[in-house]
């Protein structure tokens, strides 16, 4: 079998050199037999092209595309696509990095055929942790999609992966919709309509979450949309949270009971966190009412910073 990495990459010279250099390092199943890294490059301005080429002196894996503009994550990965080899892709943004057998533990779960999409685990990378509110909110993103994605894995009727570190069968997706604001979201559905998919827990990724509230109200603002913008496209909403709370209230409830039982501190960061949610539920209707597009989405620059420096 063949292994295609993708990776979208926009002015991401912070993270890309660090991330190539973990995939060097990455065990995988030893029935990969070949593999290749795809990047494109969509609009970058900063030196991400450069320090690709860089690594493809060192690597003949790795095939750059340049775009000189910016069209979005789905047309880039529909790019991406369409020159894939693979017959396992991974989906990794420039700015996460996995740990030790990240890579080995997402794929793994493809021996059993009926498989068409994996989803690891994103956390929090420990070096970019941030205090207080903002920090215990993207910690909690992060607890909370684990809970629920395991909640539904064991019960066998998961339908999402996190865009963060997925893994898809290829054929699975021929084309995303160029106006997708959350390609995930609909791959995931494509995906659980031919097969099974599984949450790979140990599968992990270290991620980014935004270190202030307004960008963080703008990242999840426009994962919203996206989720309610893929039941409007797949007539089937995501099995994420921000839907759970809809379509299954008792599971989304369990889950934020779980939560605090873990430890009673959190519940005036929870009350907060609420708010804030309230605030993003209001601003992704009104989106959805202006017919806004946020396929090309505003830099949450908070979280472009250089990992490996620190």
């Amino acid at each position: 079998m063949m292994l295609t990495t993708i990776i979208c990459a926009h002015n991401e010279e912070n993270g890309i050199g660090a991330l190539l250099d973990n995939l060097s390092m990455q065990r995988v199943p030893p029935e990969i037999e070949d593999q290749e890294i795809l990047i494109i490059a969509s609009g970058c301005t900063d030196r991400t092209v450069p320090i690709v080429r860089k690594y493809m002196t060192q690597n003949q894996d790795i095939r750059l595309f340049e775009e000189k503009e910016r069209k979005g994550k789905a047309s880039a990965l529909n790019k991406a696509l369409t020159e894939a080899r693979g017959d396992i892709l991974v989906y990794l943004p420039a700015d996460v990095q996995p740990l030790d057998d990240g890579l080995f533990h997402l794929i793994l779960p493809f021996r059993d055929p009926e498989v068409m999409a994996v989803g690891g685990q994103p956390i929090q990378h420990p070096k970019a942790q941030v205090r207080g509110l903002i920090g215990y909110i993207g910690d909690m993103a992060f607890r909370l999609w684990g809970r629920l994605i395991k909640n539904l894995n064991d019960m066998g009727v998961a339908a999402h992966c996190s865009g963060e570190f997925m893994a898809l069968r290829a054929g699975v997706v021929e084309r995303i919709p160029e106006e997708s604001a959350a390609d995930d979201s609909y791959i995931a559905i494509m995906a659980r309509r031919k097969g099974h998919i599984i949450y790979a827990e140990n599968a992990q990724a270290y991620n980014v979450m935004p270190s202030n509230l307004r960008e963080y109200i703008n990242q999840r603002r426009r994962w919203l949309f996206g989720h309610l913008q893929t039941r409007k496209m797949t007539g089937e909403y995501p099995t994420v949270m921000d839907t759970m709370i809809f379509s299954k209230p008792i599971l989304a409830m369990k889950i934020l009971v779980e939560e605090l039982a873990e430890n009673l501190k959190r519940i005036p960061f929870l009350f907060a966190a609420v708010l804030i949610e309230g605030i993003v539920y209001l601003s992704a209707a009104v989106d959805l009412m202006m017919r806004r597009r946020y396929e090309i989405w505003p830099v949450i620059r908070s979280t472009k910073i250089a990992l490996d420096t620190f």
